[in-house]
């Protein structure tokens, strides 16, 4: 019993060890290459040591997500700081273990004292606290909503949001055989690397809190009804998607969104969308079931997906 007792008193030694080190200040000059250490993003001695030309990143990203060169590899990353818990730890380690084309990729993390910001500015404070940095692969292109806006005018941008669609469906199939819900599917948080998706941020910010804090509190939401009160399942993700395809083919501004988004999330889709996208507006109101038992599964999702997309002929959809 002792000899239990002192083993974990050594492991919390280790772990204080670990920390003290990861808060230690770096000088201001690397002795090595002579460049300059500091950033005006972050105090943790481990990312500063490791990374160079750190520099926020995404829109709202309330300065806690950033583009960081590892001056080991020379290869630009995504790090994400978030606050540590135990519950960021085990979804960072679900993570780790996610390997899919259409999965952001993770490469590292680590635990470290540093400033950590709030969406409201009035809780920034210089108070440095525990957190967590996970390391993964950053994709050049940003996110979804980036890529809609960007593409909505192209004359083959039907085949290409409905291939697009498909790689999204295919992650989230992998995430849930890997017994996982993601839980905040959107177009901000699906990106794209060498015109390939990549479903990234799992759900490792509050991002519930996040999107309650946005001006057009409802307009963004995603979320499915039952994730406001208590339990829900893997269907939260059906109806994320069914919202993502309807926004993906639509390809409406943020304005037309606005006036059309409470009535899509209650599976009533506007007309000249319905006329227009027939197959994929019915199998959508299967998807945005308020009833989670009432929503398609995704094995028949995928099913009726392709088999849309085979009997569609390929002509532009302008």
């Amino acid at each position: 019993r002792k000899l239990a007792a002192n083993f974990g008193n050594a492991r919390i030694k280790e772990e204080e060890k670990k920390m003290s080190d990861s808060n230690q200040s770096l000088p201001d000059v690397d002795t090595n290459t002579k460049e300059d250490n500091g950033s005006p993003h972050t105090v943790n001695k481990t990312f500063l040591e490791n990374f160079k030309k750190i520099e926020p990143i995404g829109e709202g990203g309330f300065g806690n997500v950033f583009k960081a060169t590892s001056k080991c590899d020379k290869t630009t990353y995504a790090i994400k700081r978030v606050e540590f818990t135990e519950k960021v730890e085990r979804e960072a380690e679900g993570l780790a273990r996610l390997t899919h084309e259409n999965i952001v990729r993770y490469h590292s993390s680590w635990k470290g004292y540093d400033h950590i910001k709030y969406p409201d500015s009035s809780q920034n404070s210089d108070k440095k606290i525990c957190c967590l940095f996970i390391q993964m692969e950053f994709c050049e292109q940003g996110t979804l909503e980036k890529w809609i806006a960007k593409n909505r005018e192209d004359r083959k941008y039907y085949v290409m949001a409905q291939n697009k669609f498909l790689q999204i469906l295919k992650g989230v199939e992998y995430i849930h055989s890997e017994k996982l819900i993601h839980r905040d599917l959107k177009p901000q948080n699906i990106f794209l690397s060498h015109d390939k998706i990549k479903i990234g941020d799992f759900g490792l910010v509050t991002s519930v809190v996040f999107e309650t804090l946005t001006e057009d509190r409802g307009t963004k939401s995603y979320m499915a009804p039952e994730q406001s009160g208590g339990r829900y399942g893997k269907e939260v993700d059906i109806y994320a998607l069914g919202l993502i395809w309807f926004e993906m083919l639509s390809a409406i501004t943020h304005h037309e969104k606005t006036k059309v988004w409470p009535s899509v999330r209650k599976g009533v889709l506007p007309e000249h969308f319905t006329n227009k996208f027939l197959p994929e507006a019915s199998i959508i109101q299967k998807m945005l079931s308020t009833d989670p038992s009432g929503r398609i599964s995704l094995s028949d999702l995928l099913v009726l997906f392709k088999s849309v997309d085979n009997e569609k002929p390929r002509k532009n959809y302008s």
